[in-house]
């Protein structure tokens, strides 16, 4: 069964938080919906995300505009998991910001060097808590996109398998 729940929480299985992005400024908003599955004994885990928030692009700027987000994850008891991020827009690997009138490349990177893309399959990060454990989202947007004036924006689903 599909719900959403703005507390963030679901039973063992997959939970799924789908987060808009935006530019102008770019924000990740939080929205929840979880699938739950039966099961009392089982851990239960949330998952929440912190706002992603570019400054405005600059086209003739030839710095990359960077920005970093946070994942936290919660569990009631030592669990492992996964987590995946995927883009509305485009693929996990290369998601868009979308306007009217254009779309603006961007990646979500699982390093501060920005070389590990955050997505699907073999681009999930793994890993295990008994509590509550925080990843960072290193966003960046490249320099060097000739894009016109206008709100940019994509809804990124962060999965959470445990």
């Amino acid at each position: 069964m599909s719900v959403v729940s703005p507390s963030g929480t679901c039973a063992s299985g997959t939970c799924r938080l789908a987060t808009p992005t935006s530019h102008r400024p770019l924000r990740w908003l939080v929205g929840v919906a979880l699938a739950l599955a039966a099961g009392a004994t089982q851990a239960q885990c949330s998952v929440s995300a912190s706002g992603l928030d570019f400054a405005g692009y600059d086209v003739f700027s030839a710095a990359h505009n960077d920005s970093t987000a946070t994942i936290t994850v919660s569990c009631s008891e030592a669990t492992g998991y996964s987590l995946a991020l995927s883009s509305a827009n485009g693929s996990p690997q290369q998601p868009l910001l979308s306007s009217s009138d254009d779309t603006l490349d961007y990646q979500l990177h699982q390093d501060a060097a920005r070389s590990v893309v955050w997505g699907e399959g073999s681009s999930t990060l793994s890993g295990s808590t008994d509590g509550t454990e925080e990843h960072t989202v290193y966003g960046r947007i490249p320099a060097g996109q000739n894009v016109r004036v206008g709100n940019y924006a994509d809804i990124i689903t962060v999965t959470l398998e445990f």
